[in-house]
C-alpha cells in the first residue's frame, strides 16, 4: 500500500518550522513539479489515482497538523502519531472528499475528531498540557504579538504570549478551542465552522463571547493589553 511506504519528516529534527523535507519514495506518477496544485485539485488527482498527490498533501501541511494536534492533545508523540494518522484517513477517505468544499478544514475536522476520541479514552480534558500547549503555539504566528526585528521587543513578546497564553488556559474548554483555532492557527471563522461543523455566525458570536470572557481575565494582570 502507497500510505504504508509514506515516511514524515520534519525539520531541523522537531516537528515545528522550517520546510518538511518530504518523503523517500518517488511515486509511479508524479504531477509537474512546477506546477502548483490547489488542495482541492491535488485530492482530485489523488482520487484519480495519483499517489504524487498525497505526498504533496503530506508535505504542505504536516507540520500545521502536528501543531494543531499538539493544542489539543498536549504530548508531542502522541501528537505525531495521530497528525500521521490524519493523513491516513484523508487517504482513505478522500473519495468522501467534496472538491467544491475547502480541503483545509475537511482535514483539520478529521484530526480534530481524532484528537477528542484520544481524549475520550484516555478520559483527560482537551488541552490539559500548558506545557504543550505553550511549545504548539511557539511554533504558531499569533496574531496578538508579531515578530519584530528588535531582540528586546521579541523577548517582551514571547513574554506576553506565554502569559496571555496561561490565560487562555484557564477559559473554559469550548472558548479556548476557539481562541485557538482563530488567533494561533489563525482559520477564518468560515474554516472554523466547517471543522467544527456548525454556522459561521455560531463561530462568530461564540469568538466574540470567548473574547470578552479573556478580557475579563486580563484585567489588571496584562497592563501591556490595554
Amino acid at each position: 500500500m502507497y500510505f504504508e511506504r509514506v515516511q514524515f519528516s520534519y525539520a531541523h529534527g522537531g516537528p515545528f518550522g522550517g520546510t518538511p523535507e518530504g518523503m523517500n519514495r518517488i511515486p509511479e506518477k508524479r504531477m509537474n513539479d512546477n506546477t502548483e496544485c490547489t488542495d482541492e485539485q491535488l485530492m482530485i488527482s489523488l482520487c484519480d489515482g495519483d499517489d504524487s498527490a498525497l505526498e504533496k498533501i503530506v508535505k504542505r501541511y504536516q507540520n500545521d497538523v502536528f501543531r494543531f494536534c499538539l493544542h489539543y492533545l498536549g504530548e508531542m508523540e502522541t501528537a505525531r502519531e495521530i497528525s500521521q494518522e490524519t493523513f491516513l484517513r484523508v487517504f482513505t477517505a478522500r473519495d468522501r472528499f467534496d472538491a467544491t468544499r475547502p480541503f483545509r478544514p475537511w482535514m483539520l475536522c478529521i484530526a480534530r475528531n481524532m484528537c477528542l476520541n484520544i481524549i475520550k479514552r484516555n478520559k483527560v480534558a482537551p488541552m490539559d498540557s500548558l506545557e504543550g500547549l505553550e511549545e504548539a503555539s511557539s511554533a504558531a504566528s499569533p496574531a496578538w504579538y508579531p515578530a519584530t526585528e528588535h531582540p528586546l521587543e521579541n523577548v517582551l513578546a514571547d513574554e506576553r504570549r506565554r502569559a496571555l497564553l496561561r490565560l487562555v488556559y484557564e477559559l473554559p474548554e469550548d472558548a479556548r478551542e476557539l481562541l485557538m483555532m482563530r488567533y494561533f492557527e489563525q482559520l477564518s471563522a468560515r474554516e472554523i465552522a466547517e471543522v467544527l461543523e456548525t454556522t459561521e455566525g455560531a463561530v462568530r458570536t461564540r469568538t466574540h463571547r470567548a473574547l470578552n470572557q479573556l478580557r475579563e481575565r486580563c484585567v489588571g494582570k496584562l497592563d501591556f493589553l490595554s
